[in-house]
């Protein structure tokens, strides 16, 4: 979805500064990447911590509560402290046009 893949985008410039900086092992403010435009949510996470979900380009980061706005094509794959990872379906490719 347009709105996952603009979050997502945004998540890897934070990531990028935050290295730029020095904060890697800090916990970094990322955005959710649910679907949900009007969404605000901050999810802190390390840069490792985010690196370690964007390892596959089909995982996608929530706060709790909001992997419900993925159904029917994300499917929770993995709840953490303070956040949920989301699979999409349908491959690396639709995923990433959505």
């Amino acid at each position: 979805m347009r709105n996952n893949r603009t979050f997502r985008e945004a998540n890897e410039r934070i990531r990028t500064r935050a290295e730029d900086y020095g904060a890697p092992m800090e916990r970094i403010p990322f955005l959710c990447e649910c679907p949900d435009p009007e969404c605000t949510a901050i999810v802190r996470l390390t840069a490792e911590e985010y690196g370690f979900i964007r390892a596959d380009p089909t995982h996608f980061l929530t706060v709790p509560g909001h992997e419900q706005a993925e159904k029917p094509i994300g499917e929770v794959i993995s709840r953490n402290d303070g956040y949920v990872v989301v699979e999409k379906s349908g491959g690396v490719e639709e995923t990433q046009e959505r």
